[in-house]
């Protein structure tokens, strides 16, 4: 019951479930079809082997061992936004963020810093690093399996603007101060080695399965004989409502391109890669990422722009990726304070980013698929 009772309070999910339910109302009746299951059972999958790393702790461990070296608050910064940036690449922008963030609370209590900036800039650094991999961001699974990429196109794809979003980062904790710390409280974390080896193992079949090298459905009941072995209740943590979003939003837009006026409307703002591209970015500000790359792959063949374009587009407002949304949750459930200085900040860092880093991706686009 806990479980269907946080999937069915996600806003996200009313918000998808409706534009399904709509578009099949008032356009087209939806089709089997539409739905990409491939995409769905990576995305399972994925679910199912970043709640198991959470529970080996293999991210806390990490940052506690690393947040102990620090000794200055622009190193810990530093070492704070590295681990969001790298952790990202592997356990997704999400669970980074909601490891990450109580861990910076517990060492704010020992620092004199505005808590507003590094949190800030944990998510900005979770967000961009999660651009690099497949299991970074949901919607870079999505035009895997959408454009059926091998994985030498994807990191063609993935690991130039990677190089340019971690330099950013990097001078972006310049601004910090070098004040003298001393982090004795945090407590130590034990790895379980044995089953984070088993872990790691079944990530590597599954990586195979997201590129077509095994069959996808392989992946996924390698992952579940693994969560089943490890702790079943595992499962009680997945985030299935992110499958049923993909299942809604697929839905949606297969409605939508059966309706020829809206096609040919859509059609003409994806042309060229620049269009492309630029609605991306736009379109993200406004109903974030992940919908934004379902709708716009439909109607345009150029797919290194649409994924420089929505990667890039979760920066700027607060909705440009969910990822901002659950940051900002965070902030507020441990901070409890100036919560409208923290969107004022947010926003005007994130479009000063947005528009250096996007500007780099308009070099990029004519590089790429």
């Amino acid at each position: 019951m806990a479980v269907l009772k946080r999937v069915f309070s996600d806003r996200v999910l009313w918000i998808a479930g409706a534009a399904a339910i709509l578009t099949s109302i008032f356009i087209s009746p939806p089709q089997l079809m539409d739905i990409n299951w491939k995409t769905l059972a990576s995305l399972l999958s994925m679910m199912i082997i970043i709640q198991i790393y959470d529970y080996l702790d293999f991210l806390k461990y990490y940052a506690a061992y690393m947040t102990h070296k620090a000794k200055t608050t622009r190193q810990m910064i530093f070492m704070l936004a590295s681990l969001a940036f790298f952790g990202a690449m592997f356990l997704t922008n999400d669970v980074t963020i909601l490891t990450l963030v109580p861990l910076f609370y517990q060492l704010s209590k020992h620092i004199k810093v505005n808590p507003i900036f590094p949190v800030i800039i944990i998510a900005m650094a979770a967000n961009l690093g999660s651009i690099f991999t497949p299991f970074g961001n949901t919607h870079n699974l999505f035009l895997l399996t959408h454009f059926n990429l091998g994985i030498k196109q994807f990191f063609i794809m993935s690991t130039p603007i990677t190089i340019v979003t971690f330099i950013a980062v990097f001078l972006a904790t310049r601004f910090f101060p070098k004040d003298p710390i001393e982090l004795t409280e945090l407590p130590a974390v034990e790895l379980n080695i044995p089953s984070l080896s088993l872990t790691v193992a079944v990530t590597v079949v599954i990586f195979l399965g997201i590129f077509s090298v095994i069959p996808m459905w392989g992946s996924l009941i390698a992952a579940l004989l693994l969560v089943i072995f490890i702790n079943p209740h595992i499962l009680e943590s997945v985030d299935y409502s992110i499958v049923l979003i993909f299942m809604c939003f697929f839905i949606a837009v297969g409605n939508i391109n059966r309706e020829p006026a809206i096609v040919n409307n859509l059609h003409q703002f994806l042309q060229t890669r620049t269009s492309t591209y630029l609605t991306s970015i736009i379109t993200s500000q406004f109903i974030s990422n992940v919908p934004t790359t379902i709708l716009v792959s439909k109607f345009s063949k150029y797919v290194h722009a649409i994924f420089l374009g929505t990667n890039i587009g979760g920066l700027g407002t607060v909705v440009g990726s969910l990822a901002n949304l659950l940051a900002f949750k965070q902030y507020r459930f441990f901070f409890k304070k100036d919560p409208g200085k923290y969107l004022l900040y947010f926003t005007i860092i994130n479009f000063t980013m947005l528009v250096i880093i996007g500007t780099i991706g308009y070099f990029l686009i004519d590089l790429g698929l």
